[in-house]
C-alpha cells in the first residue's frame, strides 16, 4: 500500500454520476469554518451559537451537512434542486478575446445565488428551529464551495475535473498508488476536494492547520477579502481554476484524459506548487465566512476600511 494516511472521506454518490459532487471534503470545510470562528466578533458568535445549540461550527453535521443530504428524497422535497446549490457552471475552454464574458444562468440553482440568500435569510432573524438551522449549514458549506476552484469552472464537459482520471498522487505526506482501492473514483476533481488538502494537514489534525493558516493571513489581506460580491468570488476561483489547477507546475495544461488509469501526479509535476494556492483558498473561505456571519448576527459591525 503506497498511501501513508488513511482516506476518511466515504462518498455516497459517486463523482461520476453528480457533477462537482463534493468539495474540499470534511477537514476543508472544517478547516475554513475554523478560521472563521477567530474573526467573528462575540456578538455574531452569541447569534451562531444560538441556532447551532449543541453543535459546533465545525462539525460535519454542520460544516459538510448539505452533501449529505444530496440525492435525499425528503430534502429533495424541501430545497428542490439542492444539489445544484454547490457550484458554478463557468467554461474554462472559453477563448479569451474581446468577446469573452462569463454569464449565469437564468435561474437562482447555483451558488452565485445560494450564498446572498441564506445569509439575507440569516439577516432577516426571522427564521426559527431547523430552518434557521439549514439555512447557517447551507451558508457556511457553500462558501467553502466556490473556494474550491473546480466548483466554478469546467472544461470540454468534463463536470469540474470530474472526469479527469488520476491514477495515483505521491505527496510527501499523503500518497496513494493504482494498486490501492479508494472510496471514490479518483479524479481531479477530487485531487482539489481531498488529496491536496490531506497533503498539507501532513497528518495533523484541522485546528491545528486552521490556526497555522491563520497566523499567515495580514490584515491587507483581511481588508482585501472581505466583502460580499460572491460572483466575483466565483470569477476569482475560475481564474485559479483555469490559470492554475488546469494546469501542470510547467505551465503544460492538465492532459484531456478521458479514460483511466489518468494521469500520475507527483510532487514535481503538480503537488508542490498547487499548496500554496489551496491554503490560501482556504484562507480566503475563512475569512469570506466570517464577514458573512458577522454582517448578518451583528448590526453594529463595521469591517476594516480598504485601503
Amino acid at each position: 500500500m503506497k498511501r501513508t494516511l488513511k482516506h476518511a472521506l466515504v462518498i455516497a454518490l459517486a463523482l461520476a454520476v453528480l457533477p462537482s459532487a463534493w468539495a474540499w471534503g470534511p477537514a476543508g470545510h472544517d478547516i475554513i469554518a475554523q478560521i472563521a470562528l477567530y474573526h467573528l466578533t462575540p456578538t455574531a458568535r452569541a447569534g451562531v451559537d444560538s441556532i447551532l445549540g449543541s453543535y459546533k461550527l465545525t462539525d460535519y453535521e454542520v460544516a459538510s451537512w448539505p452533501d449529505t443530504i444530496r440525492g435525499n428524497k425528503e430534502y429533495a422535497e424541501l430545497y428542490p434542486n439542492n444539489g445544484r446549490w454547490h457550484y458554478i457552471d463557468f467554461d474554462a475552454g472559453l477563448w479569451y478575446d474581446e468577446s469573452f464574458e462569463l454569464v449565469l444562468p437564468d435561474n437562482d440553482d447555483h451558488i452565485v445565488a445560494q450564498i446572498p440568500r441564506w445569509h439575507k435569510e440569516l439577516k432577516a432573524g426571522k427564521l426559527k428551529g431547523d430552518r434557521a438551522l439549514d439555512a447557517l449549514r447551507f451558508l457556511v458549506h457553500f462558501v467553502g464551495d466556490i473556494h474550491q476552484p473546480m466548483h466554478c469552472a469546467f472544461r470540454y464537459g468534463d463536470m469540474g475535473g470530474n472526469t479527469l482520471p488520476v491514477n495515483s498522487f505521491n505527496g510527501q505526506h499523503y500518497a496513494f498508488g493504482p494498486e490501492d482501492t479508494l472510496d471514490y473514483p479518483t479524479s481531479l476533481h477530487a485531487t482539489w476536494d481531498e488529496y491536496l488538502v490531506q497533503e498539507l494537514m501532513a497528518g495533523r489534525n484541522p485546528r491545528e492547520v486552521a490556526r497555522e493558516l491563520q497566523k499567515g493571513i495580514t490584515p491587507q489581506q483581511i481588508r482585501h477579502w472581505s466583502h460580499d460580491d460572491v460572483l466575483k468570488w466565483a470569477v476569482d476561483s475560475y481564474w485559479v481554476a483555469r490559470k492554475k489547477a488546469y494546469r501542470m507546475t510547467n505551465g503544460d495544461r492538465f492532459p484531456y484524459k478521458w479514460a483511466r488509469p489518468g494521469i500520475d501526479l507527483t510532487r514535481e509535476n503538480y503537488i508542490d506548487s498547487h499548496l500554496p494556492i489551496v491554503a490560501e483558498q482556504l484562507q480566503k473561505g475563512g475569512i469570506r465566512l466570517a464577514y458573512l456571519l458577522n454582517t448578518a448576527f451583528d448590526p453594529d459591525y463595521q469591517p476594516a476600511e480598504k485601503e
